[in-house]
């Protein structure tokens, strides 16, 4: 895992199936989600996680620039969709 900007992370995965990379990142979310840390301007009412999942078979590069923006994507897609939850 990496801070990648203000408030987004990017976590690789090396070798792994689209399953394992889901399961990953709901075990990420849900174990934030269970840390019940307040946030009043949450919706929930406390700090939670959006993400967004690319798998390189899902496109035709391995261009790091465009797998960071697909995952991207995914992530806003994920917020779009109403937070707390994983894209793909």
């Amino acid at each position: 895992p990496a801070r990648y900007g203000g408030e987004e992370f990017v976590v690789l995965l090396k070798e792994c199936s689209l399953a394992v990379a889901t399961r990953t990142a709901e075990r990420i979310r849900g174990g934030i989600e269970a840390l019940s840390i307040s946030h009043d301007s949450s919706p929930f009412s406390k700090v939670t996680v959006s993400i967004g999942i690319v798998h390189t078979t899902d496109l035709e590069t391995n261009d790091a620039a465009d797998l960071l923006r697909a995952a991207d994507a995914a992530l806003y897609e994920a917020k779009r969709l109403g937070r707390n939850r994983v894209f793909h």
